[in-house]
C-alpha cells in the first residue's frame, strides 16, 4: 500500500473516532449543505488568478460544539505556465475530504467556527483546455493525491427554529504533491521546495435535519413526559407552548394593554401571556426571559418561577415592564446547572380574575443546558491556533 493512502486512512481515522468516542449530546442532526466560491494556487507561480469552486457538504453534529462533516465538489486552479507567456495551464480538482468542526457559539445566531481534516483528491493538468503529457514517459500529468485541510467562517442562523444557515468562509489545503501546477519547486531557485496548496473563499447554505433527541418523540422541544400529545408536535406561536400541544391562537380572548382600559369595567378574563420558550442554554449563563402580557384591567404580579431540574424548591424573579405589553426578567445564572432548568413564567391581575402563564408548577418549561462551554471554547481556540498557524506559516515560507 502507498505511504500517501495509508496516511489517507489515518486521517480518517482520526476524524471518526474522536468523535465515537466524544458524542452523547442531546443534540444530534444531520446537515447538508452547498458551498460556492473561489479557489487559488499557492505554488510555485506569481500571481494566480482565482477560479470557480463547488462544493456539497454533509455533516453531523455529535454535540453543540463539535461536528463530524464530508465535503466532495468540483475546484479549479490555474495561471500562466512557468517560462511560456502565451500558454495557460489549468489543473482540475475533485476533491472527498473529511473535518472536524469546532464551534464557538452554536446557541447564538451568529455562529464563529474553525475546521481541521484532511482526505484525497484527483486531479489533472491542462494546457489551453488540452491534456498535457509527460515528456519523458508519455503519461497525462494526472492522478491522486492527500492533503491537509484548515479553515474557518461563521454561520448565520436565518430562520427563527435555526434549521437553515448561511455560511461564509475560507479554507487552506496544503497537498502531498508538487506537481500542481506542473513545476517542482527545486527547479524555481527564488522558492523553497514546498508542496502545492489550494486556497479557498466561499458562501453558502446549510440545511438541518431535526432528527429525534432522546425522550421527545415529537421533535418539538418538549420532553414526552411533560407533553400532553407526544405524537403530536407543539406549534411554537408562544401561546401555552409548554404542554406539547397545539393551541388555537384564535381562541385567546380580545384583551387591551394593562391601564389601558376604563377602570369601570368588570374585569372578568385573566391576563394573556405570550411568550416564546427557552430551550437551551449555557450552563452558568442567565437566561433572559421575555413575555407580552394582555390584560383589560391593571396587572398585580408578573413573574418567573424557577429551579434546577431534581430540586424541589421554586425561585421567584419579577418580571418588569418594559413599556407597554412588554415585560423581561432573568433566571440568573447561578441556577443554570448541567441537569437542567425548569420554569414558569405568570401573572395575576388586581380583580385575581385568573392566572395567565406559560408553563405551571406540574408542567413547567424544561431548558436543556448545555455543561462545559468554556472548556470547548478553549478546545476550539486550540484548533484555531493549530490550523491557522501552521496556514500562515507554510504561506508566508512560500512567499520568501
Amino acid at each position: 500500500m502507498k505511504p500517501k493512502n495509508i496516511l489517507l486512512g489515518l486521517i480518517i481515522t482520526f476524524l471518526t473516532i474522536p468523535g465515537i468516542l466524544l458524542a452523547g449530546g442531546e443534540q444530534t442532526n444531520m446537515a447538508i449543505g452547498l458551498r460556492v466560491g473561489l479557489s487559488r494556487l499557492d505554488g510555485d507561480i506569481d500571481n494566480p488568478p482565482f477560479q470557480p469552486m463547488y462544493y456539497g457538504t454533509l455533516s453531523y453534529n455529535l454535540f453543540e460544539f463539535l461536528a463530524v462533516g464530508f465535503e466532495s465538489g468540483y475546484a479549479t486552479i490555474g495561471g500562466q505556465v512557468y517560462g511560456e507567456e502565451n500558454k495557460n495551464f489549468k489543473t482540475i480538482i475533485i476533491p472527498y475530504e473529511g473535518h472536524l468542526k469546532f464551534s464557538f457559539f452554536p446557541l447564538s445566531r451568529v455562529n464563529p467556527y474553525v475546521i481541521l481534516g484532511g482526505g484525497g483528491f484527483a486531479w489533472d493538468y491542462t494546457i489551453d483546455g488540452k491534456t498535457d503529457t509527460n515528456e519523458i514517459t508519455g503519461n497525462a500529468k494526472k492522478g491522486y493525491d492527500s492533503f491537509l485541510k484548515s479553515g474557518a467562517g461563521v454561520e448565520i442562523a436565518l430562520s427563527q427554529n435555526r434549521d437553515i444557515y448561511f455560511n461564509i468562509g475560507a479554507t487552506y489545503r496544503y497537498s502531498l504533491t508538487d506537481m500542481l501546477d506542473d513545476l517542482n519547486s527545486d527547479f524555481v531557485n527564488h522558492r523553497h521546495p514546498l508542496n502545492d496548496a489550494v486556497v479557498n473563499i466561499y458562501g453558502g447554505f446549510t440545511y438541518y435535519f431535526r432528527t429525534s433527541k432522546r425522550g421527545d418523540q415529537d421533535h418539538d422541544w418538549v420532553p414526552d413526559e411533560l407533553d400532553l400529545k407526544v405524537e403530536i408536535p407543539e406549534d411554537p406561536d408562544g401561546y401555552l407552548d409548554h404542554d406539547g400541544v397545539p393551541d388555537d391562537m384564535a381562541q385567546v380572548p380580545t384583551l387591551g394593554v394593562a391601564g389601558e382600559v376604563d377602570s369601570t369595567q368588570v374585569d372578568n378574563q385573566p391576563p394573556v401571556v405570550i411568550h416564546n420558550p427557552v430551550h437551551r442554554v449555557e450552563q452558568g449563563h442567565d437566561i433572559k426571559i421575555k413575555a407580552d402580557i394582555y390584560e383589560n384591567s391593571k396587572l398585580k404580579i408578573a413573574s418567573v418561577i424557577y429551579r434546577p431540574v431534581g430540586t424541589s424548591g421554586w425561585k421567584v424573579g419579577k418580571l418588569r415592564s418594559k413599556g407597554g405589553i412588554a415585560y423581561e426578567g432573568i433566571i440568573p445564572g447561578r441556577y443554570v446547572l448541567p441537569q437542567g432548568l425548569e420554569y414558569c413564567v405568570i401573572a395575576i391581575d388586581e380583580a385575581i380574575s385568573g392566572i395567565g402563564y406559560s408553563g405551571l408548577p406540574k408542567l413547567p418549561v424544561r431548558v436543556e443546558v448545555i455543561s462545559h462551554p468554556k472548556v470547548w471554547r478553549i478546545v476550539s481556540s486550540i484548533a484555531a491556533l493549530i490550523g491557522w498557524g501552521g496556514s500562515g506559516y507554510l504561506m508566508l515560507k512560500k512567499q520568501k
